[in-house]
């Protein structure tokens, strides 16, 4: 069985997990007119504001402590840290690379009321107490751009979000402005840039140990007894790419920053970042970008590499072959498919990270009785100033958004089912991934979640969460 139980103090729990498949069905998806106005102001028609956050006031970060995660108190028994996937892939070796090192995280509350939770993960390479390269998450004030939250992640192994410290209303809306971002893309046509490569400091190996995408997987000889540096390359190679999440909506209570596979099969919903190396793309097009003035689409390879996706995960491929990892869907909405979801890697924009911070992207998810709603606002590549905004219905065909229902009375049980895992070193079921009688909180999440992937730094500020009036 997944790990499953009653919300205790610090975390509630969810059901576990999922992941990649296809469905035959076309997911739809609607673009509306656009809501939020260059400005941001915090007064929005039909909408009540409940909790704003501008950082005008120190956090209180500095004071509260690093403490050590004994994997103790899984998400999930899949692919959480210390899951079971990756004993059942790699055999008793994993247990031996994740135990050669240890993880440390750090919350604290932000705003009125505590209503925000900063959370952080860092990794002590050699055990000894000391963690070389802390993430943070700290008040500054920007040249002609206010205060802001920065987070800043100086090694790929670290993690640094923001999260509600309680669940999201049935129906709500929650935006933020995103000041600066540097996790990776490339900077007036070039991916090397202030020293690094695709965001990435030069020193040193950076791989996803012990997180690898599978042992059958290319980039490494899937040995888990393999050398730190042996592992899958993130900052080149095929599997070399950056990244950051704008938004996600999590089907989880209390969201904290995981190695990258855990998180593919626990999200709703989301608006990220994929900055993916050329040696990633290759001869191929790296997927494709949406022009939103002309209606069509042209090769990620001929973008700057900041692009914005905006998706939905589906349901998951419930028997992964041997070597594989566990994984939802992924629908992408754009103009260019009149906000139909298709699964298909489309990008709905490109960011122009050397305007910021003067100028800004407004980013924002809404849930209404019939689905979610995506929005991103700014001045993007090639088509200047526009607001793009997409929903999707929470069931489209036999095509569902992952984990929809925040409670058991808002699904039927219809897409329930057992995922199973074959593999070279054990086999594993979880029943009842989405039973009747199931409920998923909301939780959102921004920044870098990643533990094993991802690197740089980025601002923020005006994190709102709205409800709708009456």
């Amino acid at each position: 069985m997944m790990h499953r139980r009653v919300i205790p103090a610090r975390r509630k729990a969810a059901l576990a997990v999922l992941v990649t498949c296809a469905f035959a069905a076309t997911a739809l998806g609607t673009g509306t007119a656009a809501s939020a106005d260059k400005d941001g102001p915090s007064h929005r028609t039909g909408w009540k504001l409940l909790y704003s956050e501008d950082f005008s006031k120190p956090l209180a970060g500095a004071g509260a402590p690093w403490i050590r995660d004994a994997y103790d108190d899984p998400f999930d028994t899949v692919m959480d840290d210390a899951g079971e996937w990756y004993r059942n892939d790699y055999g008793p070796a994993w247990k031996t690379a994740l135990d050669s090192f240890a993880t440390y995280r750090k919350e604290f509350q932000v705003g009125k009321d505590g209503w925000l939770t900063a959370s952080l993960s860092a990794r002590d390479w050699n055990k000894d107490g000391q963690i070389e390269a802390p993430p943070s998450i700290t008040t500054k004030k920007l040249r002609g751009g206010g205060s802001v939250a920065e987070l800043n992640v100086p090694d790929h192994t670290g993690g640094a979000i923001f999260r509600p410290t309680n669940k999201l209303p049935q129906k709500y809306r929650v935006e933020y402005k995103l000041k600066t971002l540097d996790f990776g893309g490339k900077r007036n046509g070039s991916i090397e840039y202030d020293g690094r490569i695709n965001g990435y400091s030069k020193e040193g190996c950076k791989t996803q140990h012990p997180w690898g995408e599978g042992s059958r997987s290319p980039g490494w000889n899937g040995d888990a007894s393999s050398p730190y540096c042996d592992w899958q390359d993130v900052r080149e190679g095929p599997y070399g790419y950056n990244g950051f999440h704008y938004m996600s909506i999590v089907d989880f209570a209390d969201p904290a920053p995981r190695n990258n596979h855990f998180w593919h099969y626990r999200r709703k919903v989301l608006m990220d970042a994929f900055s993916q190396h050329p040696d990633r793309v290759g001869t191929g097009t790296g997927g494709r970008v949406c022009n939103s003035d002309t209606g069509e689409y042209y090769n990620y390879r001929d973008s700057n590499f900041n692009t914005v996706n905006m998706w939905i995960s589906g349901l998951p491929n419930w028997r992964p072959g041997k070597g594989g990892l566990a994984g939802n869907s992924q629908w992408f909405m754009s103009s260019c498919s009149g906000g139909v979801a298709e699964q298909q890697l489309s990008s709905a924009a490109e960011l122009q990270p050397e305007l910021m911070p003067n100028q800004y992207y407004t980013f924002a998810i809404e849930r209404d009785a019939t689905g979610y709603t995506l929005e991103a606002s700014g001045n993007f590549a090639r088509v200047g100033q526009k607001t793009l905004r997409f929903h999707r219905p929470f069931i489209v065909g036999n095509a569902p958004t992952w984990h929809y229902n925040q409670t058991p009375d808002e699904y039927d049980g219809r897409f329930n089912n057992t995922l199973v895992q074959n593999d070279n070193n054990g086999t594993r079921e979880w029943p009842d991934q989405w039973p009747a009688g199931s409920g998923y909180p909301d939780y959102f999440v921004i920044g870098d979640l990643y533990t094993n992937v991802y690197e740089g730094s980025a601002s923020l500020t005006d994190i709102r969460l709205y409800t709708p009036k009456k």
